[in-house]
């Protein structure tokens, strides 16, 4: 199975870079009025910001919840690395399929019965009918990561095809939607042929906090055919870096990326639009298969949701006044805007979105984990990032560090 797995992103033979999973599917609101018009060059300048979908606007990414945290941060490892490299540590590589039938090796994987027993352990018990509905590629290449997170999160009336991603999951870790979400089980299994406990030099093992309590995440090792079953869309996860002392590829967030197999000499092609930047062999990535399944009482809960929400403009959806005025109403009730009206009407909407990633979306920090060391803990932020992400900020962070390195002498 392995192998027949292995042959199949082989046969597909191209694998975009994540950013561009948007092109996997159509979003009703690709944005939430953040956008902006590229300059003269045509390129997004704010460090924020991507291509959307059709290249006419810049807008956030789908999961700049997880890039902006990782920038920040400096991921699981606490990296002190340039914006450059930072982002091409993130710009891992997928294939998005919600076609579960396209397949037949993945169609027999998935209704296998050790697999679903697997699978319905994460589910709640009285939510046991599997809706299987996306199963992914994902791939990275030496130095790359793919960093804490929580997967795509569905609601009643709210899904990854009418809002961004991120958007979803400040409606989760926010609490405010809890009556619509749907409960989820991704399984995750390594499917490339070098064994991490062999080549310890490699990494890249799985890290989870299915304890919330604990800062420290669990892990487990990516070894070939084995698997691990999370909510992913509630057990925030990761990975460490793959091959962290391999060469690190600089791959631009504005330029279009993409893995592309050679069959002659079993190469991968990393091409930067149809530059050839790098090569790999098979041997040389770290590559997963994802299953996601949704979890219902019973097939007639299923096909109701689905009837209802998978349809863009359904009355049954929630719509973005909606969810961003719900929003609203709780940041004036925390104290963080004057009233609604200046939220929602006022307030660019850029920083609103910011706004909402900072009050709501609760990701570790690296510096909480004791193997990342004492500097870390002194400051918990990536502070190469700093004159990037607000040239302003820089000045704070050189006290913040002054002020804790005074603390440890006193």
């Amino acid at each position: 199975m392995q192998k027949e797995l292995l042959n199949l992103i082989k046969t597909i033979g191209v694998v975009k870079n994540n950013a561009a999973d948007r092109s996997a599917y159509e979003i009703e609101n690709e944005h939430i009025g953040e956008a902006q018009v590229p300059d003269a060059n045509g390129d997004c300048t704010h460090p924020y910001l991507i291509h959307s979908r059709n290249g006419s606007l810049c807008v956030l990414p789908g999961r700049i919840d997880i890039a902006r945290h990782y920038l920040k941060t400096g991921g699981m490892e606490a990296l002190r690395e340039p914006y450059e490299n930072m982002v091409s540590r993130l710009l891992s590589f997928g294939n998005y399929n919600f076609d579960l039938d396209k397949y037949p090796i993945t169609r027999d994987l998935f209704r296998r019965e050790d697999f679903l027993s697997l699978a319905r352990k994460i589910c709640p018990s009285d939510k046991q009918h599997l809706d299987p509905f996306q199963f992914n590629f994902i791939v990275q290449v030496p130095g790359q990561t793919v960093t804490v997170h929580v997967d795509a999160v569905y609601f009643w009336g709210a899904t990854r095809f009418q809002f961004p991603q991120w958007l979803l999951a400040a409606m989760k870790f926010s609490g405010l939607f809890e009556d619509r979400f749907v409960h989820q089980v991704q399984v995750v299994g390594y499917i490339h042929e070098w064994d991490p406990l062999k080549d310890t030099e490699r990494k890249g093992s799985f890290a989870y906090w299915g304890d919330h309590s604990s800062p420290i995440p669990a892990e487990v090792s990516c070894s070939p055919r084995a698997g691990t079953a999370v909510d992913g869309s509630k057990t925030v996860h990761g990975a460490k870096v793959y091959w962290p002392e391999k060469k690190l590829p600089i791959i631009p967030k504005d330029l279009s990326t993409r893995l592309r197999y050679r069959t002659e000499d079993d190469i991968w092609e990393l091409l930067s639009k149809d530059k050839i930047v790098g090569e790999y062999n098979t041997d040389d990535l770290r590559i997963a298969v994802v299953y996601r399944a949704k979890c219902f009482t019973n097939e007639a809960e299923a096909k109701t949701y689905n009837s209802q929400f998978k349809l863009h403009n359904s009355p049954h959806n929630l719509n973005l006044e909606q969810v961003l005025g719900t929003f609203a109403e709780d940041l004036v009730a925390k104290g963080l805007v004057k009233d609604a009206d200046y939220a929602l009407n006022e307030m660019p909407r850029l920083d609103l979105a910011l706004l909402l990633l900072d009050t709501y979306i609760k990701y570790p920090f690296p510096s909480q984990d004791p193997k990342n060391g004492i500097a870390s803990m002194i400051l918990p932020f990536n502070y190469c990032m700093a004159p990037k992400l607000a040239p302003e900020s820089f000045a704070a962070v050189i006290v913040v560090f002054a002020k804790s390195y005074l603390f440890l002498l006193a």
